[in-house]
């Protein structure tokens, strides 16, 4: 059973084990993103945490098919962390009132553009995947290269250039994408 698979399971079922090596294998990168970006341990903690507990009930209601979970849960968790710092910001402005309908609202938009991002990602070949996730994670070019043993730092480039060619053409090729760019229009 892959990764991904395993900790869905778990986090549905409660199995605090495997629960406890989430939280191990993961946190310490949502962990650093949070600390990154004007935030401190308790924040990561509380964004992690919604960031499980989204996936727990999303899973309930639609089970859906996860590749990458630690890809999955990093975006939703990053997601989670702009919204509350959006939200910070627009707190601390006393003529301010926040529209809890909108902000749900766009989180479910959001939502919406990731798992169809995912789709899109999912249709690559498993070597696009693996590279578009590390370049995606942050990983410099040179570390690419030693993690995935290509030739060079050129190669890596080119291989990053197609596959991310590749990808936004399985995007732009969708029908959803049309109502996509004209909703991020308006």
């Amino acid at each position: 059973m892959k990764d991904s698979e395993r900790f869905i399971n778990a986090l549905t079922s409660g199995n605090e084990r495997i629960i406890k090596e989430i939280y191990t294998k993961l946190f310490p990168k949502i962990k650093a993103y949070v600390l990154k970006n004007r935030g401190d341990i308790q924040d990561a903690s509380d964004v992690f945490h919604d960031g499980l507990m989204y996936i727990i009930v999303t899973q309930k209601e639609k089970k859906m098919e996860i590749k990458s979970f630690e890809a999955y849960l990093f975006v939703i968790c990053k997601n989670i962390w702009k919204r509350t710092l959006k939200n910070k910001v627009i707190k601390t402005d006393p003529l301010t009132l926040v529209d809890k309908e909108a902000e749900l609202g766009t989180h479910i938009l959001e939502q919406e553009l990731l798992d169809f991002y995912i789709e899109k990602f999912d249709l690559l070949s498993d070597n696009c995947k693996e590279i578009l996730s590390s370049y995606f994670n942050g990983l410099s070019y040179e570390d690419i290269v030693l993690e995935h043993s290509y030739a060079s730092v050129n190669t890596v480039r080119q291989r990053v250039f197609k596959c991310r060619s590749k990808l936004v053409a399985l995007i732009k090729k969708d029908n959803k994408y049309q109502k996509i760019r004209r909703w991020r229009q308006d």
